[in-house]
């Protein structure tokens, strides 16, 4: 599996936007594009910073749907948004799990 961990920093007051447009992009990829999970977080002590993961089927996966227009159209609205270049890091996953609540 193909890891991609990344760290953005909005302009002042616009991480709610910064949320709302990957979202936006996830659902540009479409449902059969290789991402297996992902996650948005935000920073405790930090209200311009969002934290993102996710988890390919591999590299070629990610590429080919990060490449694509509709998601190519929502990034080229990413900098607007940001006040600084983000910052991303890239790994093969060696384990991944997952737990479900007990009722």
């Amino acid at each position: 599996m193909f890891s991609v961990y990344g760290r953005m920093t909005t302009l002042p007051g616009r991480r709610d936007e910064l949320i709302a447009l990957l979202l936006d992009g996830f659902r540009a990829g479409g449902d059969d594009s290789g991402l297996l999970a992902y996650s948005i977080n935000t920073a405790f002590d930090d209200p311009d910073t969002v934290w993102l993961t996710q988890l390919w089927i591999d590299k070629e996966a990610h590429d080919a749907t990060t490449h694509s227009e509709p998601v190519a159209a929502v990034t080229r609205q990413l900098p607007a948004l940001l006040a600084q270049q983000p910052e991303g890091f890239y790994g093969h996953a060696v384990h991944a799990g997952s737990r479900t609540a007990k009722s």
